[in-house]
């Protein structure tokens, strides 16, 4: 294996962890809320990169949060590689324990702008 995907290899590990946003130990997935974006190094048509949450900046290698139930911020970025697009996107939302969420864009016509970004749960 060379050092090259070895090195992406690491990157794909890295590119999916989940922040936890609470104190003290993790808790059950029955007690908690996950929501979920892309990783920031993926290379799709268009990805939606969660930024911050709760005004708690995410490092790149983490692509999803364990949140407790409740109200929340979130902040994403809606990344289009081909026309180079990037727009931040502000949520309020609400979710509850033992569900898992995953941000989801409007786009408009042929995939050229992210119009807007929205929380789906159970996916």
């Amino acid at each position: 294996m060379s050092l090259a995907s070895a090195a992406f290899g690491v990157s794909l590990l890295t590119g999916c962890m989940t922040a936890q946003t609470y104190d003290g130990e993790r808790r059950a997935p029955d007690e908690i809320a996950h929501i979920a974006g892309d990783s920031p190094m993926i290379n799709a048509p268009l990805s939606l990169v969660l930024r911050k949450i709760d005004g708690q900046t995410l490092s790149v290698s983490q692509s999803a949060v364990d949140v407790l139930p409740g109200k929340h911020t979130l902040l994403v970025d809606c990344r289009i590689p081909e026309t180079k697009s990037v727009t931040r996107h502000s949520l309020e939302v609400e979710v509850f324990e033992g569900r898992r969420y995953r941000l989801v864009a409007d786009t408009g016509p042929g995939l050229r702008e992210c119009t807007a970004v929205r929380l789906e749960g159970d996916y």
